[in-house]
């Protein structure tokens, strides 16, 4: 009985619109937070780290230093 008693049509209208709204609002923030981090993730995804390759393209081995390193060049010898 203390709903009823305290329950008035036009104001309960109102607030729900009122809500409905925010709801909308939120829903458009989050969409964009949402766009914002797979941005980010992609971004950190195709970087290019650590382990990126420095080579491109077909080399020659110049020199072999020890038993490990190689001395490279560039088919223009660069």
């Amino acid at each position: 009985m203390l709903r009823t008693k305290h329950y008035e049509k036009d104001t309960s209208d109102v607030q729900l619109r009122e809500n409905l709204d925010l709801l909308e609002e939120r829903g458009a923030e989050a969409h964009l937070r949402e766009l914002t981090y797979k941005k980010v993730v992609a971004r950190l995804y195709n970087s290019k780290g650590k382990l990126a390759l420095t080579w491109e393209g077909p080399y020659q081995v110049i020199e072999v230093v020890q038993e490990g390193p190689c001395i490279l060049a560039n088919l223009d010898n660069k």
